[in-house]
């Protein structure tokens, strides 16, 4: 599957200069009996309506009852404020490379009244130095190729707590990922396969500790 950027990559919803509009879309979902409405606008990822991938996830999604949940590749915030109101318990963190994204996402976290999360920009990893997380989400920009997604499974490693997990979701066909995945983790797990997706998780295994030999 051909994922590299093309030439106008610059404009694209996952660049740092990505193209600007001005026109507004909205959009809405139920989560536990919550309604949710979301601004969006040109430049972000699935502007108009919630991307079928991300409703895959979210259902198949294994949280903790608390704990710290990052949403990689936030948008306007469709994951990380699903997941906020699904576990008022947990703190989530999201974050976007895009700076339209993460001013929606704010924007959306503030006109929902949801507490229990914060929005900010990160190109990848780059702003989470030292922070850790029990889960990492994410609905990877595909069209950024791997060179961008790569990267992002990778970090994960180092970015999650011990027993933390990965969990992302693809569409059918979509192989090099998982593989890649399963080569930084040492697992892979499919959790969940419909309509044309599919969510994997890689769990972070803990370390076990060495034993000293007793002093004789």
């Amino acid at each position: 599957m051909h994922m590299s950027g093309e030439p106008n990559e610059a404009q694209h919803y996952y660049s740092k200069k990505p193209r600007k509009s001005t026109k507004r879309f909205s959009m809405s979902l139920d989560i536990k009996g919550r309604h949710i409405t979301l601004a969006s606008c040109g430049g972000v990822f699935s502007k108009s309506k919630v991307d079928l991938g991300t409703i895959v996830l979210l259902e198949a999604l294994s949280l903790p009852k608390q704990g710290d949940v990052l949403d990689m590749g936030c948008g306007c915030g469709v994951i990380g404020i699903s997941l906020a109101v699904m576990r008022p318990s947990i703190d989530v963190t999201m974050v976007d490379v895009n700076p339209i994204a993460v001013k929606l996402a704010k924007e959306n976290i503030e006109s929902n009244g949801i507490e229990n999360a914060a929005a900010f920009q990160s190109d990848i990893y780059c702003a989470l130095a030292g922070r850790t997380f029990d889960v990492i989400v994410s609905n990877p920009p595909l069209a950024a190729g791997y060179k961008v997604i790569y990267p992002m499974i990778e970090g994960a490693l180092d970015h999650l707590k011990e027993g933390g997990s990965l969990q992302i979701v693809l569409r059918k066909g979509v192989n090099a990922i998982p593989k890649k995945m399963g080569d930084i983790f040492g697992n892979v797990e499919l959790i969940s396969r419909k309509s044309g997706y599919k969510v994997f998780r890689s769990v972070k295994k803990c370390v076990p500790k060495k034993q000293t030999e007793p002093k004789v």
